[in-house]
């Protein structure tokens, strides 16, 4: 692997940084030293400042080449090795065992620090090493009995208690959630959306108007480029952190899009172009048809205005293609292209959606790679890249110009299930089973990831008509019952994935010829839907013979069709009457739920 530092000068090479892999490993048993682990990213601007100054110290250089094996990461390039080693933040600086057992660690650590632990880390080894090994042991021993899965039954109090928590944990003076710093949280976001489209509580209103309001005029937000950098490091959002991050705005573009087709006049479709307009110029990736991964923080360029911008070199940008957050790009501009009613970014999340399955989803293994690089495609079947590419599946497929994407979306179903299943316990291990080194060599079970996947798979139950993927996603959900509450705000996508559980599917299918005047006024009213139980199906005949067969409906007229559970409405075959069976269906789930 070649190792990426900061761009600024530094001598940060000189260390013999190996890879992550089972060779550096053995290398540290046979010479019995212990690990210096660093977890970095492209992007991290702390990352770069301890390249410049802690592995620029000579002293440092000397002592980790000297008494350490260490081992460098990129972050995004191994989520799996981050999520069991992050100490807290970028960079992680993480002290182990030869066998992968965390020691000692933190962030960022200033040089004369790092010199300290050093030495004292290596002492400890030398002479305690028996202490150590049983002291380290017995924590993750209790580490692993405390995560041990506690299923129970979903309710509608595990809803309204993480909407509870989220209320309390808002900040009415200035939106958004908790104190300083200050992150965006578009699951959190999302959820309070989807809250208020199931009840309509005004308060849910006013912390979504006060929170998107603050973002998208305060600092976080690059009123020159356009899009959101990654946080605040103030709650007034007025100083970011100024990295911008594919993920977040792919995510932020769908918070801002779905707000904008919910309240039409408040004027968040200025937002939604905007963070477009950045993906497009700085991230997108003309042939390959994909976006890249990242823009480099750089905390003079940004301060600076349009004009002085253009006298300087724009921050780095990172062209690894990831997955997980291509698929959410692809969400966030199939939510977008409808709420703006604007084809052209339509078309691109059409391209993109294509380009990511020829270039991710490989046909022969019906398995997804976690990114590209210059070397190639690498780690496969990551449970964060399945449940993102499923989402993006579903959502090409609910436009209506996707029907293939069904097929493609069971075939990602079918790869959860059978390769990250946790059998025993219910719900999905964050990667397969494979030989890997330290805490990678035990499988865990992310809370927020596999609420996404149990979201996606109770909407292709809805879209396919086959209960099994209910069933495996209503046995995820109750796995995590008894645990998610130590999860606080982070909780709130497995909140939302619950609350699509306990509500009552609806599916909306519109039957028709392509072009057909008809039938396409009643998909544009089906598209305009908001409720969030809502699936919505295109099918045209001469193109969806079996799924039409499949469903039942007949072949020879357009019509829509409104089905809650197993009960299908009458064929419904004008725009008035669809709004107001789609009105009745909403109020009744709400009073249900």
């Amino acid at each position: 692997m070649t190792f990426r530092f900061s761009p600024r000068p530094n001598r940060a090479a000189e260390i013999g940084w190996r890879d992550w892999d089972e060779k550096a490993f053995q290398e540290a048993q046979v010479a019995d030293k212990p690990i210096l682990l660093a977890i970095s990213a492209v992007w991290c601007h702390w990352c770069h400042v301890m390249d410049e100054t802690s592995y620029s110290d000579p002293e440092v250089i000397r002592m980790i080449n000297d008494r350490y094996v260490p081992i460098r990461v990129d972050n995004d390039e191994r989520p799996d090795v981050n999520r069991r080693y992050n100490m807290g933040g970028w960079p992680t600086t993480a002290f182990l065992t030869p066998d992968g057992e965390v020691v000692h660690g933190g962030t960022y650590v200033p040089p004369e620090a790092m010199r300290s632990y050093l030495t004292q880390v290596d002492e400890v080894w030398r002479t305690r090493k028996a202490d150590l090994t049983q002291h380290v042991a017995e924590l993750r021993e209790k580490e692993r009995d405390a995560r041990a899965p506690k299923p129970g039954d979903l309710t509608s109090e595990i809803v309204d208690g993480v909407a509870s928590l989220v209320r309390g944990q808002y900040d009415p003076q200035f939106g958004g959630f908790g104190r300083e710093p200050k992150f965006p949280q578009p699951k959190v976001l999302r959820f309070v959306l989807d809250e208020y489209r199931r009840f309509g509580y005004p308060e849910l209103a006013t912390m979504l108007h006060k929170t998107l309001a603050a973002m998208a005029g305060g600092g976080m937000h690059d009123s020159v480029a356009g899009g959101f950098f990654r946080y605040a490091t103030t709650r007034q959002w007025e100083i970011p952190h100024y990295e911008k991050m594919l993920e977040d705005n792919a995510e932020l573009l769908s918070v801002y899009a779905q707000a904008h087709r919910t309240f039409p006049s408040a004027g968040y479709d200025r937002v939604v172009r905007d963070v477009i307009g950045w993906m497009d110029a700085v991230l997108w990736r003309d042939e390959l048809e994909l976006w890249s991964g990242s823009q480099d923080a750089d905390e003079h360029y940004y301060v600076l205005d349009a004009n002085e911008r253009t006298k300087h070199v724009a921050p780095f940008v990172d062209r690894t293609l990831y997955t997980g957050w291509n698929a959410l790009a692809v969400s966030g501009y199939f939510a977008a292209a409808t709420a703006l009613g604007d084809d052209r970014v339509g078309d691109r999340a059409d391209r993109a959606m294509r380009a990511l399955t020829k270039r991710m989803w490989d046909v022969d293994t019906t398995s997804l790679s976690h990114f590209v690089a210059g070397s190639g495609r690498a780690l496969t079947d990551q449970l964060g890249d399945l449940a993102g590419y499923l989402a993006a599946l579903l959502d090409a497929y609910e436009t209506g110009r996707h029907p293939a994407a069904l097929a493609g979306a069971v075939a990602v179903a079918t790869t959860l299930r059978d390769r990250l299943q946790d059998r025993e316990h219910g719900g999905f291990f964050d990667g397969p089973s494979r030989v890997e080194p330290g805490r990678l060599g035990v499988r865990e079970r992310p809370l927020e990831e596999n609420a996404l996947a149990a979201d996606g798979l109770l909407r292709l139950a809805v879209a396919t008509g086959e209960n099994e993927w209910r069933e495996l996603a209503i046995r995820t959900l109750r796995s995590f019952v008894g645990e998610y509450r130590q999860w606080g705000q982070f909780a709130a996508v497995y909140a939302n994935a619950v609350a699509r559980a306990l509500a009552e599917p609806i599916a909306l299918t519109v039957v028709g010829p392509e072009g057909d005047p008809l039938a396409e006024s009643l998909w544009r009213r089906a598209r305009a839907a908001t409720e969030p139980a809502v699936s919505v199906a295109r099918i045209v005949p001469a193109r969806d013979a079996e799924r039409l067969r499949t469903l039942g409906f007949p072949a020879d007229r357009s019509a829509a069709y409104v089905c809650v559970g197993t009960a299908c409405s009458a064929p419904i075959t004008d725009e008035a009457s669809l709004a107001r069976q789609l009105e009745e269906t909403s109020q009744r789930h709400a009073r249900a739920s």
